[in-house]
């Protein structure tokens, strides 16, 4: 992300609140929100900036309770609208809508609740500027590469597959034409279960996660063939860069999920300012 914000913006006297499902059962010190939430307060636009979680503290409502701005903007920082979106984060919030009007003890405020960030229209050209990156960086050749990108899933509902899949349709026009795949968490083709995928010698796998907790930082890249408890593997993630390994004559490349990258700060503006222009 750039610190370059079009003049249009206004929210000096708004309060920013990205909300994030979490990980109890991971340290959230490195969480993409809380890193995020620090980049976008140090621009000066909002007059507070918080993240807050569904599953960990601090909790998202504990969270929108403690801001005394008149407006407080709440973004999803999600990969799609589904379940959490939709249901779960509005009731533990308690909103009735897009824009909720509350009284707090400090007086009256509107709470508007934006489109999750994993929905931009620009998070496809930003992953594939990654994965194009990544193989260029770590020479990985065009000829004899696949990809993998790697949803979530849910037995719930079927919007993390349809929307991984359209993620990954999009990227051959934005210059990826090699071998492409889908891997799921929760549902098949499973992650756990790649290999039938592809014969590639190089297997690139770029999840589309928004968090960098349990999930992308242990589960994906054990079930990958990754060493998680390596202190370089550990080093490569914290520091947002790809990790490496060879298992079984196939070298695999890790990238970090797509929700820690710094460009998806930007998009969390985004989200921010058209919530700002259809609530106006």
């Amino acid at each position: 992300m750039t610190d370059k914000v079009p003049s249009v913006l206004n929210f000096n006297t708004a309060g920013l609140l990205i909300a994030a499902h979490g990980s109890p059962s991971t340290s959230g010190g490195r969480t993409s929100s809380r890193k995020h939430a620090v980049t976008i307060r140090n621009l000066g636009l909002f007059a507070d900036v918080r993240a807050g979680f569904l599953t960990e503290k601090p909790f998202i409502k504990d969270v929108l309770d403690s801001f005394t701005t008149p407006e407080v903007y709440v973004v999803p920082n999600l990969t799609c609208a589904g379940y959490v979106s939709d249901t779960k984060l509005p009731q533990a919030l308690g909103l009735i809508g897009t824009v909720t009007e509350r009284i707090t003890p400090v007086g009256h405020q509107r709470v508007i609740l934006t489109d999750p960030v994993g929905t931009d229209p620009s998070v496809a050209k930003i992953l594939s500027v990654r994965i194009r990156a990544a193989m260029k960086n770590l020479t990985m050749p065009k000829s004899d590469t696949a990809i993998v990108v790697i949803g979530h899933g849910s037995q719930r509902s079927r919007e993390s597959f349809e929307h991984t899949n359209r993620i990954v349709s999009e990227l051959p026009r934005h210059g990826i034409d090699q071998p492409l795949f889908t891997a799921f968490l929760e549902e098949p083709p499973l992650i756990a279960d790649w290999r039938p995928l592809t014969t590639a010698k190089n297997v690139l796998f770029a999840p589309f996660l928004i968090s960098d907790g349990y999930h992308g930082a242990d589960e994906i890249p054990r079930a990958i063939g990754f060493d998680v408890k390596a202190e370089n593997f550990i080093e490569q993630l914290n520091n947002v860069q790809p990790n490496e390994v060879t298992v079984d004559g196939q070298r695999l490349v890790y990238l970090p999920p797509l929700g820690d990258v710094p460009e998806m700060a930007q998009l969390i503006l985004t989200r921010a300012r058209a919530a700002q222009v259809e609530a106006a």
